[in-house]
């Protein structure tokens, strides 16, 4: 969703502030919120997303377990209930010399914070600490990491997308369910077969930047050159699998518009049966394994393959500030959320995989709760065949710029168009070289 402008406009004056001050005029200060610190203990600031869930898990699991596994730290959480303001009040925090030591980022928002240079390497620590090695996590999921060549951040929860189909629906039109190499034939052929309308839809096709990348990439475009630095979403191979993922709703009606969803969003109106196939992470298992689960059997497969095969995935982890006081200690909560303990929390907190290999692979083949799917190890296999949706240094104009393909979606303008818009508009941002 496009961000507001005068959004924007805060996370450039801010953003500029901090880079302005430099690091060293980004320190922590503020003695006051120290003064609560115990003797002989340090206290770190943990600034994260939360859930009243979550929170939970936070105070009654986390805080626990690390401050007996580390009793001179002190760990106090500075928490944002939900995506709203989460960047707007953390960079509040940096330019009033407030900062918290660890801070949690995503995908979406990692390359901005990266980009300012203002967060701490961690590479010396690796190097240094026989307790952890980069040996056991995911390279895809620990690359998205890196900025210029340097490790800033350790990942701590991930997912690769897949499909999610009704299982009940595909028995009940007596089709086969989707094979491992199927095609994006295969996929129009199925979901023209299950679409029943206006009850039923055969699929969904939402607009979120970690759905539709994939098509681009399954059909030969890229949504950036390597380096992130031109747009490349006005070439053939580009506009052709977009338009092919566009047309599901607006010419072949095997997805619902935006009108037809009545609001509800594609998680929504597959639990309530009215669609059959979806894209998803692993992350949606918190929902549709809730209680009794869905009143439907269902399962998970692969992604259809195009040209090539390909699927989006998405990533949380933690970095730490220049500007900490106290980079040992910072250091070993980060591992720690990172690591088995942290793996632990995740899976409790329903977080889809830790991005911990072990504790993963163990989720996905030693399930404890029943109503896991049974080709849950599909989530596994597409690590081999996922990327990341690369996102700018400058996403707040990058997420902006998205409105023009979201009138493609809506019908308003050709796929082509709008494919041309979004990229000159792109462009020119990049151009600027302003974050």
């Amino acid at each position: 969703m496009a961000l507001p402008p005068s959004r924007r406009s805060f996370l450039r004056n801010v953003a500029g502030a901090v880079g302005a001050a430099g690091a060293g005029a980004v320190a922590l200060g503020c003695d006051d919120r120290r003064a609560a610190t115990r003797p002989g203990r340090v206290t770190i600031d943990f600034y994260t997303y939360s859930t009243p869930a979550d929170l939970v898990l936070y105070e009654k699991q986390l805080h626990p377990a690390f401050t007996k596994a580390h009793p001179y730290i002190d760990l106090r959480f500075n928490l944002s209930l939900g995506d709203a303001g989460y960047d707007a009040k953390l960079l509040t925090l940096i330019a009033g010399k407030i900062a918290p030591d660890v801070f949690h980022v995503t995908q979406q928002n990692f390359p901005f914070y990266a980009a300012k240079d203002i967060l701490l390497p961690l590479d010396d620590f690796l190097r240094n600490d026989p307790e952890v090695s980069l040996d056991d996590f995911y390279p895809r999921v620990v690359d998205g990491m890196r900025y210029k060549g340097q490790l800033v951040g350790l990942p701590t929860d991930f997912s690769t997308i897949v499909t999610f189909y009704n299982q009940t629906l595909v028995e009940r039109a007596k089709l086969a369910p989707p094979a491992d190499d199927w095609t994006w034939d295969d996929y129009l052929s199925m979901c023209r077969a299950l679409t029943r309308r206006p009850e039923v839809f055969g699929t969904s096709n939402p607009s979120a930047y970690n759905r539709w990348p994939a098509w681009v990439w399954m059909n030969g475009g890229d949504i950036f050159t390597p380096d992130v630095s031109r747009c490349t979403m006005d070439t053939p191979e580009a506009i052709e699998g977009l338009k092919f993922y566009v047309d599901l709703s607006l010419k072949h009606n095997v997805a619902p518009t935006l009108s037809q969803s009545l609001g509800q969003n594609f998680q929504d109106l597959f639990a309530s049966g009215l669609v059959a196939v979806i894209a998803d992470s692993r992350f949606s298992y918190k929902r549709f394994n809730r209680g009794k689960g869905l009143p439907f059997k269902w399962d998970v497969a692969p992604v259809p393959r195009g040209k090539s095969q390909a699927t989006t995935f998405i990533w949380g982890g933690n970095c730490i500030l220049k500007s900490t006081k106290h980079p040992r200690e910072a250091w070993e909560l980060v591992k720690y959320l990172s690591g088995p303990p942290g793996a632990a929390i995740n899976i409790a907190a329903g977080n889809a995989l830790p991005a911990h290999r072990p504790s993963a692979e163990r989720a996905v083949r030693e399930p404890t709760d029943p109503k896991t799917p049974k080709r849950d190890v599909a989530f596994l296999d597409a690590i081999a065949y996922g990327r990341q949706a690369p996102f700018p240094a400058q996403y707040a104009e990058f997420n902006a710029a998205m409105s023009e393909l979201n009138d493609a979606f809506l019908g308003i303008i050709p796929v082509d168009e709008a494919c041309r818009r979004f990229t000159n508009e792109v462009n020119g941002v990049l151009a600027g070289g302003v974050f």
